[in-house]
């Protein structure tokens, strides 16, 4: 099982793109498009706002295009998957 880092910041009550990376690795399947929002309240909680390294106060509305241009996540017809190629690891 993989373990999952928080890189939660309490300061700014924000959670780090890459926890909702490492969440889906440790999902190890996609996430139908559906069910993203619930997947992602579940783990971070209704009202969870985002980060990156370069961007601020995201909603997962919001991260979600970010993280596909970059090509760290791909929607396929399955659902949302990691493009492991792409996930940096800091």
């Amino acid at each position: 099982m993989v373990q999952q880092r928080r890189l939660f910041n309490p300061e700014t009550e924000m959670t780090h793109a890459h926890d909702l990376l490492h969440a889906l690795l440790a999902h190890a399947r996609p996430v139908p498009a559906a069910d993203i929002h619930a997947f992602a309240a579940e783990r971070f909680g209704e009202a969870a706002r985002f980060c990156t390294c370069s961007h601020q106060d995201l909603s997962l509305d919001e991260l979600l295009p970010i993280m596909q241009a970059k090509g760290k996540l791909v929607l396929t017809e399955q659902g949302w998957q990691l493009n492991f190629a792409e996930v940096c690891a800091h």
